[in-house]
């Protein structure tokens, strides 16, 4: 067996390889969309090749993140594949360190971090160098108990990010941690109006009490035929008139929802601002985990100096 970086034309089999692995499709433009488009960097990828067969897959996605007023290279740890049949033979450690090294030495990479599942992060932490940062909760409130307060507002859907939200966003997170993702005006448009397939909404709000930008995206429940809607991004000046804003946005898309859901890290301020708004903390929750360079700034070890969103994970 062999590894291999990717090239032209190995997009086929590798979303061959993500079928057979996950028993689901990955749409091509999807694929293409995150690993040639990002414009922070693209095609961070190792293949395990048994002659022609592909059996071993692993992948990151570059990120720009903002650590104590400077601007550093780290990636997002993604789809880590390995075909049934060669199950066991250290092909997901051999990969990953593979590719560490490379974006560690060759690409000045300061992190490489993300959210393992039950299934991967032992691995992580046991055989790649990985440390634990936090277990993420979620904050959840039940549809039925929006209280609108009745406050005058204008609204605007977003079709396409400008400096000017890139700057509120970046001051919001400023304000609150030392360590969040360089939410750019470009990186705003990649991630969440150039996506193919998604459903995410983009919403500005504004009144006298304040101003908010809100992105959700809708998701089934679990437990019932109702949706959940997912705040995967949250920016506000004090959340005086979410309630007002979620009602809108509840009728807006025009569908029966369950509970408004979203991460808020628990020493950021805006925790104790949605606690009070009647968020509350449920399942599920999420291991945050990172391999992180020594030349690292200490900061970004400690999560109470993070800013989190969903959308600073790929599931979202």
């Amino acid at each position: 067996m062999e590894i291999r970086d990717y090239n032209l034309g190995d997009e086929s089999k590798i979303l061959d390889l993500f079928r057979i692995v996950y028993n689901q499709k990955l749409p091509l433009e999807n694929w293409l969309w995150r690993f040639r488009d990002n414009p922070a960097g693209k095609h961070f990828i190792k293949l395990m090749w048994d002659d022609d067969k592909l059996v071993g897959h692993y992948a990151v996605s570059p990120l720009k993140m903002i650590v104590e007023t400077r601007e550093f290279f780290t990636a997002l740890s993604l789809t880590t594949m390995t075909h049934p049949e060669y199950q066991g033979r250290g092909i997901f450690s051999e990969l990953s360190l593979a590719l560490y090294h490379e974006l560690e030495q060759k690409y000045n990479c300061k992190a490489i971090w993300g959210f393992p599942n039950n299934n991967s992060h032992y691995a992580f932490v046991k055989k790649l160098d990985w440390k634990n940062l936090v277990i993420q909760h979620t904050l959840a409130l039940n549809v039925f108990d929006l209280k609108p307060r009745g406050i005058e507002f204008s609204s605007e859907e977003i079709k396409n990010f400008k400096d000017s939200h890139h700057d509120y966003i970046s001051q919001k997170q400023a304000e609150s941690s030392k360590v969040y993702v360089s939410y750019t005006s470009e990186y705003l448009n990649w991630r969440f109006i150039n996506k193919p397939n998604s459903d995410y909404k983009c919403y500005e709000f504004k009144s006298e009490y304040d101003r908010s930008l809100i992105i959700v995206k809708l998701y089934r429940s679990l437990r019932s035929v109702r949706y959940v809607l997912n705040m995967i991004c949250c920016f506000s000046d004090n959340y005086a008139g979410i309630h007002d804003y979620l009602k809108f946005i509840i009728n807006d898309l025009d569908k029966d929802f369950e509970k408004v859901t979203i991460w808020k890290n628990l020493s950021d301020p805006d925790h104790l601002s949605l606690e009070r708004q009647g968020f509350t903390p449920e399942l599920p929750q999420t291991y945050v985990a990172s391999r992180i360079h020594e030349s690292m700034p200490v900061s970004f070890s400690d999560f109470r100096n993070w800013n989190i969103s969903m959308s600073d994970s790929d599931v979202f």
